[in-house]
C-alpha cells in the first residue's frame, strides 16, 4: 500500500516566514494599453510599462521578416537606420544569397520605407504590432522591476525562477498576483510556516546567499571605480 503524506497542519494564526513564489506567462500577449490599465487596476506603477522604441520593436519584427532572408543594419544617423535585406536560398548542397532591397526605419516615428511595396507593407504591419503588443518576457521583466523597487526576492535555486519573499511583503505579492491574473499570467504561492527545521534552514540559507550576492556585486562595482568613473 502506498503511503500518502498529509499536508502540513497549518491552522489559523500560524506564523509564516513568507512565501515561495513563481510566476508563469506562457504564450502571453497583451496590448501596451491593456498592460498599463492592468498595472493601474492592481495599484502598481504604470510607468514601468514603457513604450517600446521603434528600433527595439523592429528587432522583434525581424524574427518574422527574416524568414528565408538575412537582415543586417548597414547605416545609421541621428534619425534613421538603414537595413539590408538579403534573400537566402539553397540549391543542392550550396546556399545562394541575393540582395533584395534596402529598408529605412525612422527611429522617431517608426515608419519604414523601401522600394519593394509589398515588403514595406509587411514590415510596417509587423513593426506596428510589435510596438503595440507585449509578451510574457516583457511582463516578467516588469514584475522583476516592481520587486526591485518594493520588495526583496531571494532565489531558492541557482537558475532563478523560484523565489522566497518575506511575509511583510504579502500585500505587495497580492497586487502582483492581481496584475498577472489581469494580463493572462499566473502566480504560484507556497506559504512557508515558521518553526519547521528544514523550512527555517532553507529560508536562512536563501536570504544569506541573496545578501552575499548583493555584497559581492557592490564590491565588484567599487573595484571598477577609476579616475574616469562618473559619479
Amino acid at each position: 500500500m502506498t503511503a500518502v503524506s498529509s499536508p502540513l497542519p497549518f491552522t489559523a494564526g500560524t506564523r509564516l516566514l513568507g512565501e515561495v513564489i513563481a510566476w508563469a506567462c506562457p504564450g502571453l500577449s497583451v496590448s501596451h494599453a491593456g498592460l498599463v490599465a492592468a498595472l493601474e487596476a492592481a495599484d502598481l506603477d504604470p510607468a514601468v510599462a514603457r513604450e517600446l522604441a521603434p528600433r527595439h520593436a523592429f528587432a522583434r519584427a525581424c524574427r518574422v521578416l527574416s524568414d528565408r532572408r538575412i537582415i543586417r543594419p548597414v547605416a545609421e544617423d541621428a534619425t534613421t537606420i538603414k537595413f539590408q535585406f538579403t534573400a537566402e536560398s539553397r540549391e543542392g548542397d550550396r546556399y545562394e544569397y541575393r540582395m533584395e532591397t534596402l529598408l529605412t526605419l525612422d527611429k522617431q516615428t517608426g515608419s519604414v520605407s523601401c522600394e519593394l511595396a509589398g515588403l514595406a507593407t509587411l514590415a510596417q504591419e509587423e513593426l506596428d504590432r510589435c510596438i503595440a503588443v507585449r509578451n510574457g518576457s516583457d511582463v516578467t521583466r516588469i514584475v522583476q522591476k516592481l520587486f526591485e523597487r518594493q520588495a526583496d526576492l531571494f532565489a531558492i535555486r541557482p537558475g532563478g525562477g523560484c523565489y522566497f519573499v518575506a511575509q511583510r511583503y504579502a500585500a505587495f505579492v497580492d497586487r502582483i498576483q492581481d496584475l498577472l491574473n489581469r494580463v493572462g499570467g499566473r502566480l504560484l504561492r507556497f506559504p512557508v510556516p515558521a518553526g519547521t527545521s528544514e523550512g527555517d534552514r532553507s529560508v536562512t540559507q536563501a536570504v544569506a546567499d541573496g545578501l552575499a550576492a548583493v555584497v559581492a556585486e557592490h564590491r565588484y562595482a567599487v573595484a571598477q571605480f577609476g579616475d574616469d568613473t562618473r559619479s
